[in-house]
């Protein structure tokens, strides 16, 4: 270690020889004038050389008292921890020869931060410990126990449970003495803490809740801590599954922050409150809170937590169907994302994106999103994350008959939840790997994934995963074992009534009908076939009122998008009031001053005058000419945004708002009808001629549609090879005629060359769809079964397509 003081004298001597040596040659050179001038100069250069090495000199022990190197030292802690370091060591060597127990006990806890903050845990220990001794030895209660606190915080974070509940025991009776609120409610926080981080979450909430007594004083330091702990309890009971009180302590955290008025521990905070009233199905309370942390995340510039914002504001628009919502929400969380290159959050994002896409059924879309988060770095993605992605893309893939990329994505994702031991997840993949070994045809390899399923669903405890595998299992197993196949729908029948699972009742009620055939028992499958139908009116019923709550959250959803609409307005037109009180100002100034300009130069005013109405004049011209050319371009553009740049069909956003304006007036429409139109074996056509041949066979089925509906109907590409076209004022006889027609002239038409056909989906609006998405739906439904019957045709939309249509995803 370098001698300071020896350091301290070397740089005072060189800076008093250089003085002396330059004051000597500017005497032997005064006569000079420009010398003299340069002499002067460099003389001051030298002088402030030395005064600036003075400043950067190290400290002299000398020439500073003890209390203001202990200071020195607590401030180099967040600069330069090491120097800190050195610097309270030596201090310390000095307190402890002196005896003066005071500052040794200051230096201790100064250096078991130090420490901490470099990150030896074992040194942090030993000073920390050394201070609450010596504070001991004072009978300073007050210091002994804060250092003790700091003791026994090494221990929680660096997981030593045993040492730190032997710790606690022995602090907490000394802090009950001392009776500081505070200080009590610190200790028992740690011992909380503690055995959160043991994941035994009823005795973390014991503790946590015992803590709230001593957290009541309204001092701001304090209130935080309240506010923190009923976070923490929140936090707990999340991990429980008690989905109730974590929302209740959520609200309780964020009314402790709102009587603060700390927005961005509100924002935070309405963050997880509306995640916790989304898995309570609250979904316009949750949107609610959602969209106040959006506002306020803006208005505090906090990008991170606007993101995350926006991302939870997605997936409650994705629950509620509003789809364009969500993908507007989420898409500017990705694009944040995307520009500080956060990947889990890309991660994240994305394969939300690709949630949304797989509920519209625009594969092609989805599986951009979900190849962005498999291309990411792994290191930089949660194997969780991606292991999402790979199952999501393994259903795609399924359901598009790639068998053999399904089942290379679901095994990934397999061994990733495998080596994660995340046994939800095991089971719905393993189900996944049975249902594409089902798809092969290999019922022997399917039956083993649905069997381990199984096994795994029961090891979560979970009873609606238990339902979902016996039910595959069972499935399969019908034809092959068919007494196990019922034994099995039996046990989900039960399960499925516990947890009040009216469709997976339905599914075993159906299935055990059609088992009890297979084996004769006319009379056992007629009394199913009764439940069965008995709970079908019951789940229509069900779902006309949740058509009808979802309707409401649309109609809340609007609400506050108005009010928060008019509450900018009115910021804009505040901030207009005060430009135009700022414009008034301004313009009577000057008014002023022209009325004194035009006093004194009364000759100038007829010239001024007149240049000043050629200005006018000229600025007319060019804002009337500009005026022209905006309002062209802004046609064209128009015309832009509704049209595909493809196919020049309309586009889906002018689908949806041509048919939101239609079922404005809903009671009053007569007839109404929608055509679904799926290109036959696209993807094959792609495969075999190239995307370029599969654009032209896109466009050419897009203007033989186009060319042949009639003046008031509206042809829109709903997504990739579907289309969407709108019949107002036709019954469904007229339209499933309409499609007939045009699904001859698809399959007589050639296109360079190609020959393609098109099945077609039809519905009406006498089959009492309310919204569009559930018009389109239906029509879909109806696709989908025009294409399971073999293509090529026409299918009207029937209410039994509604029934099991998540057994057909799946």
């Amino acid at each position: 270690m370098v001698n300071m003081e020896f350091y301290t004298y070397c740089n005072n001597t060189r800076k008093m020889d250089l003085t002396s040596q330059v004051r000597a040659f500017v005497a032997n050179r005064i006569y000079n004038s420009k010398f003299l001038i340069k002499a002067l100069l460099f003389t001051l250069f030298i002088m402030l050389s030395g005064v600036g090495a003075q400043e950067i000199t190290p400290y002299s022990s000398s020439n500073e008292s003890n209390s203001g190197l202990l200071k020195r030292a607590e401030l180099l802690l967040d600069t330069d921890v090491i120097t800190s370091i050195e610097l309270s060591k030596k201090l310390l060597s000095k307190a402890q020869s002196a005896n003066d127990v005071l500052l040794a006990a200051k230096l201790h806890n100064l250096l078991g931060k130090a420490y901490k903050k470099n990150n030896n845990a074992k040194k942090s220990l030993h000073h920390y410990l050394q201070s609450s001794q010596n504070y001991r030895t004072l009978n300073d209660a007050r210091n002994q126990i804060k250092a003790s606190i700091n003791y026994v915080k090494i221990l929680l974070d660096d997981k030593r449970y045993d040492e730190l509940a032997s710790s606690i025991e022995t602090l907490l009776p000394t802090t009950l003495v001392y009776d500081d609120a505070f200080l009590i409610a610190q200790v028992l926080i740690i011992k909380a803490d503690s055995f959160y981080k043991q994941k035994q979450y009823n005795v973390a909430n014991t503790h946590y809740t015992s803590v709230l007594k001593y957290l009541t004083n309204k001092n701001v330091e304090i209130q935080k801590q309240l506010g923190e702990t009923y976070k923490k309890l929140a936090q707990s009971h999340k991990r429980l599954k008690n989905r109730e009180q974590t929302a209740h302590f959520y609200k309780k955290a964020l009314d402790v922050y709102t009587s603060l008025g700390d927005l961005k521990l509100m924002a935070r905070t309405l963050n997880t409150l509306a995640e916790a009233q989304r898995y309570l199905d609250n979904l316009v309370v949750a949107l609610g809170y959602s969209n106040q942390a959006i506002e306020i995340h803006r208005k505090i510039d906090d990008p991170d937590g606007l993101a995350k914002a926006l991302l939870g504001a997605g997936i409650i628009y994705r629950h509620i169907n509003l789809y364009e919502k969500s993908l507007e929400h989420i898409n500017e969380a990705y694009i944040y994302y995307k520009k500080i290159d956060n990947a889990l959050g890309i991660a994240k994002a994305a394969n939300q994106m690709g949630l949304i896409y797989t509920r519209l059924r625009q594969f092609d879309q989805a599986e951009i999103f979900y190849q962005i988060t498999i291309d990411l770095p792994k290191r930089m993605v949660e194997e969780k994350t991606l292991a999402s992605a790979l199952r999501e893309m393994a259903v795609i893939k399924l359901e598009s008959d790639d068998l053999k990329a399904a089942m290379q994505f679901a095994k990934r994702a397999y061994a990733t939840y495998k080596t994660k031991n995340l046994t939800s997840y095991i089971s719905t993949t393993a189900r996944i790997i049975a249902n594409i070994y089902r798809a092969q045809g290999n019922k022997d390899q399917a039956l083993e994934y649905y069997r381990e399923s199984l096994s795994f669903a029961k090891k979560t405890g979970s009873k609606l995963y238990e339902i979902k595998s016996l039910t595959a299992l069972a499935a399969t197993l019908v034809g092959i074992d068919t007494n196990e196949a019922i034994t099995l729908l039996k046990r989900s029948l039960a399960l499925s009534t516990q947890i009040d699972d009216k469709l997976h009742m339905l599914y075993a009620y159906r299935e055990i009908r059609i088992a009890e055939k297979l084996r004769g028992h006319i009379s056992e499958s007629l009394r199913y076939a009764e439940e069965e139908i008995a709970l079908t009116e019951i789940i229509q019923n069900e779902r006309d009122e949740d058509k009808l709550a979802l309707e409401k959250a649309h109609l809340h959803s609007y609400k506050m998008e108005m009010e928060l609409e008019m509450l900018r307005e009115k910021e804009k037109l505040y901030q207009l009031e005060l430009a135009k009180k700022n414009n008034e100002i301004e313009i009577s100034g000057q008014a002023r001053v022209i009325s004194e300009l035009e006093l004194s130069k009364n000759k100038y005013a007829s010239i001024a005058l007149a240049f000043l109405l050629a200005a006018c004049l000229t600025i007319v011209l060019l804002v009337y000419r500009s005026f022209i050319a905006s309002k062209k371009r802004n046609e064209e553009l128009d015309y832009l945004a509704a049209r595909d740049p493809l196919t020049n069909c309309y586009n889906r956003r002018i689908l949806f708002e041509v048919m939101n304006r239609d079922f404005l007036d809903l009671p009053q429409i007569d007839e109404y009808c929608i055509l679904m139109v799926d290109i036959d074996h696209f993807k094959a056509v792609n495969d075999t001629y190239g995307h370029s041949i599969g654009d032209t066979v896109l466009i050419g089925v897009a203007k033989l549609l186009q060319a042949n509906v009639r003046a008031g109907d509206s042809v829109a590409r709903f997504g990739g090879e579907e289309f969407c076209i709108i019949l107002p004022n036709t019954t469904k006889e007229q339209a499933i005629r309409i499609a007939e027609a045009l699904r001859i002239k698809v399959e007589k038409a050639m296109f360079d060359e190609i020959p393609v056909t098109c099945s077609f989906g039809v519905t009406s609006i006498k089959f009492s769809a309310r919204t569009p998405s559930e018009l389109i739906e239906q029509a879909d439904l109806a696709l989908y079964e025009a294409k399971s019957l073999g293509r090529n045709q026409v299918i009207l939309w029937d209410s039994s397509f509604e029934d099991f249509k998540l057994f057909r995803s799946e």
